[in-house]
């Protein structure tokens, strides 16, 4: 059969999977290490754990607390505002031939290529003329507008994969434009909304650059600032960074056990082709 998979080509797949998996791991187990020694022996040269100081995950936790809440708040909150922009603009680019159409699709692309620190020092100066820096609002508004050119392509291509004909027969039952959009397409690209949100929340949620740049108030700082404030010049507190990472990456995690099913649907039904 053409379809069959020769066992040299499983076997390959197989230590190309181990090789990814051991990649992606070491660090977190590294981690895992420097959480649970003590600052005193930090030093010592550890492959597998020598000791077992449960408490700084404790201090680590009531460290980043409050600003791993500030994290969850702005993650949400960016991402509802970004799909709510998105959807609309991935279904007409989807949906109706225009003039600038395909520029504006590659105008699109062309954003993903390029570093956001580029226009970052631009953007301080922007909203300091204007007294908008340190504002939670100008914050979340920020990471929408970059995040908003991935959005809308990542639905263009699922909406693009929905047949024309159901928006053809939303017409002929009367449907305008936005009936169409929220009666019929919505609902059915739950998959490709939610491959959409995710990456939006996970770029937020991990996001260091743009909240160093319009942040000054310790009070309202994300949690990878916060877990910045540990590096000082004179002293490194690893015991408690690396229990804080550790800490720090259990939300996004469980989004993507929670989600993974949607995920699986979304790229399998090219929510996240171009």
């Amino acid at each position: 059969m053409l379809n069959k998979i020769s066992r040299p080509v499983r076997v390959l797949r197989a230590i190309l999977c181990v090789i990814f998996c051991i990649f992606a791991l070491v660090p977190i187990y590294a981690a895992v290490i420097v959480a649970l020694t003590p600052y005193a022996n930090m030093l010592e040269p550890q492959l597998y754990p020598h000791y077992f100081e449960i408490s700084n995950f404790r201090l680590g936790a009531e460290f980043i607390l409050d600003n791993m809440l500030n994290s969850l708040l702005y993650a949400a909150a960016a991402t509802v505002v970004t799909i709510i922009m998105s959807i609309p603009a991935a279904y007409v680019l989807s949906r109706y031939n225009f003039k600038l159409r395909k520029t504006t699709t590659f105008l699109l692309l062309l954003t993903q290529m390029m570093a956001g620190i580029v226009v970052l020092p631009t953007l301080y100066r922007i909203l300091n003329s204007f007294g908008l820096l340190n504002h939670i609002s100008t914050l979340i508004l920020v990471y929408a507008a970059f995040n908003l050119a991935l959005v809308i392509t990542i639905l263009n291509g699922y909406f693009s994969s929905i047949p024309k004909g159901l928006d053809d027969a939303a017409a002929i039952d009367g449907c305008n434009y936005m009936d169409t959009l929220f009666r019929v397409i919505i609902p059915i690209s739950g998959p490709g909304v939610a491959v959409a949100a995710i990456f939006v929340f996970i770029n937020t949620y991990n996001d260091f650059i743009i909240p160093l740049f319009l942040l000054s108030d310790a009070t309202k700082y994300p949690l990878t600032l916060s877990i910045y404030s540990l590096l000082s010049d004179t002293t490194i507190r690893w015991h408690v960074m690396a229990a804080s990472s550790l800490i720090g990456i259990i939300p996004p995690a469980l989004i993507f056990m929670f989600f993974q099913k949607y995920i699986i649907s979304g790229a399998t039904t090219g929510a996240v082709k171009g």
